[in-house]
């Protein structure tokens, strides 16, 4: 027979078993359980800059989430990603704003993402997040 402290214990034990476990992860936090990475960096730049380099496995991801703003006549920019061993890249457009591209299905390597706009002396600047399956 239990007394009332170890009878206490074990209601309380089943208690917390049986209580879901929710938890809040972060973008990073959540790439980062999924087998992947998360990166946070800011751009500023009129024709070309180049992000820092990171691994993605085969069959991965590279997520670039952007917060970006510029003068009106900059509407959209070049983003790149490029194999850093093989030189192969892929291009798209991303508006400029709060826009999300992806690229999926990815050949395995180390991978930097280009940045490019026209050389026009009109600046793309603010947040990016890049989130990828390592």
């Amino acid at each position: 027979m239990l007394n009332t402290k170890e009878h206490f214990n074990q209601l309380e034990m089943e208690t917390i078993q049986q209580e879901p476990l929710f938890t809040e992860l972060t973008p990073e936090a959540a790439a980062v359980v999924e087998g992947g990475g998360s990166f946070k960096s800011t751009v500023n730049f009129d024709t070309f800059l180049t992000s820092r380099s990171f691994n993605v496995r085969s069959g991965g991801t590279i997520k670039l989430i952007t917060d970006t703003k510029s003068a009106r006549s900059n509407q959209s920019f070049g983003v790149i990603i490029r194999n850093v061993n093989t030189n192969n890249s892929n291009g798209k457009l991303a508006s400029v704003g709060k826009d999300t591209t992806t690229w999926t299905n990815i050949r395995g390597g180390k991978y930097v993402i280009d940045f490019r706009d026209d050389k026009d002396g009109v600046f793309v600047t603010g947040n990016i997040r890049v989130d990828y399956t390592s």
